[in-house]
């Protein structure tokens, strides 16, 4: 029996945060009121940016016709049709990327799910502190049956469904009810508005006591900087509690800014790692490529482990691949669960008028000089995401998996199982659709 000791709740304090610079800040590509009123001129701006910055800025067509584009959305959808290998690069307001990156903050009901492919439920993965979900009681594992009377069950199934159309069906100024059914088979409903939610990004810090001492639990969401001081209190924890291994838990990470990818990094290796180069990111002819080093970013308090388990699944992507490559050279990495994404290029937030363009700038290695993960890192262990308890929870089976294989260095005997009901998972999302808030995100599990 598992015996979980839980961490004092962390005060989570979210401010400014890019997306994964880690070669300088963001910056302007212009902000001219005249070019900014002229759509063929923001398009000939855009177009110079990207030959200026853009990794693959040798595969842009030349004779592309700028003037044949609406919005610079459609010019970078147009560059990445011609050039397959960008599944990343994107544009969004400036409203929008400072309400992901400055403000931390998303509007809608505090959430993030999923859609279980076999019985059409709404499966609740997380739920953001302080948000309405989490003031009417919605828990990781509850599964979502009824929005505003209505059976999911009978409208996901349909081939023509989209949540756009969902909720255009629904006035969402006013109070929805929900109708969910908990792990005891309890079902509730009630109701609940949107507003804007901050997002914090540690779910869970805890220590479990094993057969091989004390392993430390860390559920972290999103690299953002203002984590700083939060991630620096969970290993000052870690290390009051004398921890000898530990499992990170990357599932839902779809990245964040290089600076706090490297801390993480450099708090789990500690004395391994400080000093040695945690990235190598190349970018085009035109700059010089930049080496990152393993740093702390002033936290005081870090483990000097030689191994680690990450936890990953198809939504773990950017930087918390980064994290995993980073480490790779100089300790015992082992990853359970699902295949990560396969996103090992970097972008910088550049506005452009009232947009912020994040086109991919730089080609991301490890101190061995490996990069080569866009089809993504596959798992030594098999296991499912079956949403079976909250954090910590030993019917868990990453988790569980997780710890069998740091009690016995080996996978355990259901890995196989695990490997085929994986294959059930729908194909992979768009890195914008992964990285951008949404109100529902409907992986199939």
């Amino acid at each position: 029996m598992l015996k979980i000791l839980n961490m004092l709740c962390l005060v989570f304090v979210l401010q400014a945060c890019q997306e994964e610079q880690g070669q300088g800040d963001s910056q302007v590509i212009t902000m001219d009121a005249q070019v900014c009123s002229d759509q063929n001129q923001k398009n000939i701006a855009m177009w110079g940016y990207m030959n200026d910055w853009y990794l693959w800025n040798d595969a842009l067509d030349q004779n592309t016709v700028l003037a044949d584009f609406l919005s610079i959305e459609d010019l970078l959808a147009d560059i990445k049709e011609k050039n397959p290998i960008d599944r990343f690069s994107f544009v969004v307001s400036k409203k929008e990327s400072d309400d992901m990156f400055v403000n931390a903050q998303t509007f809608g009901y505090g959430m993030g799910n999923s859609t279980d492919a076999i019985t059409h439920e709404l499966i609740v993965n997380f739920v953001f502190e302080f948000s309405n979900a989490q003031k009417i009681s919605l828990s990781r594992g509850d599964r979502i049956t009824h929005i505003a009377g209505i059976k999911l069950s009978e409208v996901l199934s349909q081939d023509d469904f989209t949540w756009s159309g969902f909720w255009d069906s629904i006035d969402q100024t006013q109070l929805v009810a929900f109708t969910w059914r908990k792990l005891d088979g309890t079902v509730v409903t009630n109701e609940m508005r949107q507003s804007t939610v901050t997002t914090n990004t540690i779910f869970a810090t805890e220590v479990i006591e094993s057969d091989i001492g004390k392993i430390g639990y860390l559920v972290y969401n999103s690299f953002i900087d203002p984590s700083s001081e939060d991630l620096n209190q969970a290993f000052r924890y870690f290390n009051e509690q004398n921890v000898d291994e530990l499992i990170v838990d990357l599932r839902y990470n779809h990245g964040g800014t290089s600076r706090m990818s490297n801390q993480l990094a450099s708090q789990i290796g500690g004395d391994n790692v400080l000093g040695e180069i945690y990235n190598a990111a190349t970018n085009n002819a035109n700059h010089v490529s930049a080496v990152e080093l393993f740093n702390l970013n002033n936290a005081e308090h870090y483990l000097s482990l030689t191994r680690v388990v990450f936890i990953t699944t198809e939504e773990s992507a950017s930087g918390s691949e980064v994290l995993i490559n980073s480490l790779k050279p100089f300790l015992d990495v082992k990853l359970v669960g699902q295949k990560t994404y396969g996103k090992p290029v970097g972008m910088r937030a550049s506005q452009l008028c009232d947009e912020v363009v994040f086109a991919i700038t730089h080609h991301n290695h490890n101190a061995d000089g490996y990069g080569d993960f866009f089809d993504g890192f596959e798992v030594d262990c098999p296991a499912i995401d079956s949403v079976a308890g909250d954090w910590g929870s030993s019917n868990d089976p990453m988790l569980t998996e997780a710890i069998y294989l740091l009690e016995n260095g080996q996978c355990s005997a259901t890995t196989q199982k695990n490997q085929s009901q994986i294959k059930r998972l729908i194909a992979k999302p768009s890195y914008r659709d992964l990285f951008i808030a949404k109100p529902f995100n409907t992986l199939a599990h």
